[in-house]
């Protein structure tokens, strides 16, 4: 598991999504106040953290994630940057691991763009500007300085977890009893417990993951990396968890992005409908009147 490329795929979705939501077409600002961070309080009121291997806990965890052939989900989006903030509607409509179709809407009125991510490209029409872009994932990741792909992007949209067991050896777990929860790292124990009481970690040569699960449910609270060396972090929180189809969904999913020299960016999406298994329309037509629009 790659924490760098989490974190960059992430930056990568928000950057095309924002893209959009800056239009002015669609755009209305107002102050914003900041929420706080998701609680297990439907936990019972003594808290029980049984699991005492590593490898148990991987096994929890991949046990409850939130699996699916297709999902259709409407959701209402807001895009935070330096304490001023966009609110769109997005539709979102993928095969798993095949394609994923975002919509976004100016709220209640129309369509505003589209965009089609595939494993091996980004496709994007803006309605307003009428405009297209068309382009690889390859291409764009080098242009943007991101590495990232499907796998990643929908995992982290529905709060599901990529590769992170695929390198058990680097794993450590901590059972958090303060805040009664689990927690599996790529770091070493000491180093998280003082990242979780808030104190400076002074080395750290590669990126930390710190992901915090539910104690009775194994669901993702919190994804968080951290990239010490760079100055940068990402925070994904999961939070008014639902049941689907008899699995866990995150109805709230938020996400922070924190960089040196830069405002930081907020983005959440808040789901209000969620469909399983029901084959979808991935069709991405661009009117031939529209132009094509140039990433520089």
């Amino acid at each position: 598991m790659n924490a760098t490329k989490i974190s960059n795929t992430v930056i990568f979705v928000v950057f095309f999504i924002s893209f959009v939501l800056l239009l002015d077409a669609c755009k209305t600002k107002k102050s914003t106040v900041k929420t706080n961070t998701p609680t297990t309080t439907d936990t019972t009121e003594k808290c029980r953290l049984d699991i005492k291997s590593t490898k148990h806990l991987i096994e929890k965890m991949q046990q409850h994630t939130f699996n699916y052939e297709w999902i259709y989900a409407r959701a209402e989006t807001k895009l935070v940057i330096d304490s001023e903030d966009t609110d769109v509607d997005i539709k979102i409509r993928s095969k798993k691991d095949s394609a994923i179709l975002i919509t976004v809407e100016a709220i209640g009125l129309f369509d505003v763009a589209k965009i089609l991510i595939t494993n091996d490209s980004i496709k994007m029409i803006i309605y307003p500007k009428k405009q297209y872009f068309y382009g690889s994932i390859e291409n764009i990741s080098k242009l943007l300085n991101v590495s990232a792909d499907l796998d990643l992007i929908q995992s982290l949209m529905f709060g599901n977890n990529a590769e992170f067991y695929n390198e058990e050896e680097k794993i450590k777990h901590i059972n958090d009893k303060k805040n009664c929860q689990y927690v599996l790292t790529t770091t070493k124990k000491r180093k998280v417990k003082r990242l979780l009481k808030d104190k400076e970690i002074l080395i750290a040569k590669e990126p930390i993951q710190i992901i915090s699960l539910h104690p009775n449910t194994f669901k993702i609270l919190r994804n968080q990396i951290i990239d010490l060396k760079n100055n940068h972090s990402l925070t994904v929180d999961y939070d008014k968890f639902s049941i689907i189809d008899s699995l866990y969904f995150p109805q709230l999913v938020k996400a922070t992005i924190v960089a040196e020299n830069q405002n930081s960016i907020e983005f959440q999406l808040k789901y209000t409908k969620v469909e399983l298994n029901k084959p979808q329309n991935l069709s991405f037509r661009v009117p031939s009147s529209y132009q094509k629009k140039e990433i520089k």
